[in-house]
């Protein structure tokens, strides 16, 4: 049933019209006036109106857009009676909001059918009206839900060093919410810690993997962990959260105080770039580990890579949106275009740079979230942060002897670290015993057990060669032996470390080392001897002795 508001100022019509209406099946209310229309659309709420065009006072002409504006936004039908015909009355009465028209006398057969046909258009209206009501109230909920999540992950990132001086970072979303995260903070020693991640896809989803991710890495910041650490406890977590295809590609990075030294770890993301003073490539740093949440922690392999650094070298790094930006031409970036771009600037400024980007790819829709940091590797001038803790007052000494097969399964470094990390005055110093231990634990299974030539890595694809080697041998290991011994010494605050391993003879020279030294491999020993007060290589090599002062 349709409630129909007829307006007629003739006395001897509206009755009979009323009564056919009503024969119909639908409700009628009847208006003698525009001005009586008004008042009686406002309570009866028509569906729809049979208006006709003179009336006393206020007349059709008028009366139709007023009964329009009242309609609450949904289509209210208004057909015309008239017994003019002529063609400027009709088109004034659809100018004026007027849908159709019935000729008087009115033919019953004709009003069935007009009122039947406007009715369905007057329902078409009103139930998109209340789907576009329930939208925009669903859409307003969203966006409060969003609000409250950029207010969190704001938070969330409220420590973020993303202003250090040395450090320039451009991130562009595809939508509201990055799924690219870039993360920096100091740690207790001077160092800077940098990370920069890719989650799978763009928006909110990806999104709130910064939550625990950047909680876990400003609290192992401030704890002074190791790269290796991070990278594992990165991974535990996200393997817990997230689901099953999603995981999170990662660029970890701490550099030295003194700028010398990068210490990193690279899961799945695009190679980064060591830049020279002339912004031109010295060397890529490629993935060599699955990235974060895929490998259970057993499978998961946190081993880092240190990389000496010279005067005025810078490291780019960026996610895959960057060089899949496409031209109007539909051609990539790519890696090798970055190159050559950022060796075409007169400096790395990001500014320059996000320019010549932008140039590049012109009116492109961007389809992917776009993330870009450039780090210029000199003395961070970050002050060393006052240990927590005064020294630990009781002596101890620690254990580990691994035998072939765990020395082919494991990766026991992070292990003997973090245990050393429980004891107060050492866990600020986690990340330098990292490095000093992991070198001297690959220099024991390498050259020691393994037999292997770091001269290998001089040749054509060498490194690639020399690490296959490290694998075979590794798989087909039988009977080997390395022991961690660690004394603490709480009158001198330091520890003495002894790395032995029962492989064959391994002793470089003096002179031999000097020349490893200038080479791009062989630089673990001088490393070593740059990190602890003390290195001293016994029983032909089996056995690296190292003093390193907690005082230092």
């Amino acid at each position: 049933m349709m409630r129909v508001l007829v307006v007629s100022a003739e006395a001897g019509h509206h009755p009979a019209l009323a009564e056919m209406i009503g024969r119909f099946g639908h409700q009628v209310t009847v208006a003698h006036s525009g001005e009586q229309a008004l008042q009686q659309a406002a309570t009866a709420l028509p569906d729809i109106v049979l208006l006709d065009v003179e009336l006393p006072g206020m007349d059709g002409y008028e009366t139709a857009p007023r009964l329009k504006s009242q309609a609450d936004g949904i289509h209210l039908p208004i057909i015309f009676m008239t017994h003019l015909n002529d063609e400027q009355t009709l088109l004034r009465c659809l100018s004026v909001g007027g849908d159709d028209f019935l000729a008087t006398p009115i033919e019953p057969i004709m009003l069935q059918a007009k009122l039947r046909s406007h009715f369905r258009l007057r329902e078409l209206s009103r139930t998109l009206v209340e789907k576009n009501r329930s939208l925009a109230w669903h859409s307003a909920r969203v966006q409060r839900e969003h609000d409250i999540v950029e207010h969190i992950l704001q938070n969330a990132l409220s420590r973020n060093f993303l202003d250090y001086e040395h450090l320039q970072t451009y991130l562009s979303p595809a939508t509201s919410f990055n799924g690219d995260l870039c993360l920096s903070a100091s740690g207790p020693l001077g160092n800077l810690y940098v990370f920069m991640g890719d989650f799978t896809g763009h928006g909110l989803a990806p999104a709130t993997g910064a939550l625990p991710l950047s909680q876990a890495f400003f609290t192992m910041v401030e704890r002074g962990v190791s790269v290796a650490e991070m990278a594992a406890e990165f991974n535990h977590r996200l393997a817990q959260l997230l689901p099953d295809d999603m995981f999170c590609a990662a660029f970890i990075a701490e550099l030295s105080a003194s700028g010398e030294r990068l210490t990193y770890w690279n899961g799945g993301m695009p190679d980064a770039l060591v830049l020279d003073q002339q912004q031109r490539l010295s060397k890529r740093l490629p993935a060599s580990h699955m990235a974060l949440g895929i490998l259970a922690d057993d499978d998961f392999d946190s081993r880092v890579t240190n990389l000496r650094l010279s005067a005025g070298m810078s490291l780019v790094l960026y996610t895959d949106g960057l060089i899949e930006l496409h031209n109007s031409q539909q051609q990539s970036l790519s890696e090798q275009g970055l190159i050559d771009l950022l060796a075409a600037q007169p400096s790395l400024d990001i500014d320059r740079v996000v320019s010549a980007i932008e140039a590049f790819r012109g009116d492109t829709p961007q389809r992917d979230d776009v993330s870009l940091a450039i780090l210029r590797c000199c003395a961070t001038g970050i002050k060393e942060r006052e240990p927590e803790y005064e020294h630990q007052g009781l002596p101890f000494q620690l254990q580990v002897d691994l035998t072939a097969a765990e020395l082919r399964e494991l990766d026991p470094v992070a292990d003997v670290v973090q245990s050393l990390g429980q004891f107060r005055g050492i866990r600020d110093h986690r990340t330098t015993l990292y490095l000093l231990l992991a070198e001297a634990y690959n220099n024991a299974l390498e050259h020691g057990i393994l037999g292997l030539d770091s001269s290998l890595k001089e040749q054509h694809e060498g490194f690639e060669r020399y690490y296959q080697l490290r694998q075979q041998r590794l798989a087909t290991l039988e009977q080997a032996e390395i022991s961690f011994q660690i004394r603490y010494l709480p009158q001198q605050a330091c520890l003495h470390m002894n790395i032995r391993n029962s492989g064959s003879s391994w002793s470089p020279s003096v002179s031999a080392r000097q020349q490893l030294a200038t080479r791009e491999y062989g630089r673990g020993l001088e490393l070593m001897e740059r990190l602890c007060d003390e290195l001293a290589l016994s029983d032909n090599g089996r056995c690296l002795s190292l003093v390193y002062s907690l005082n230092s």
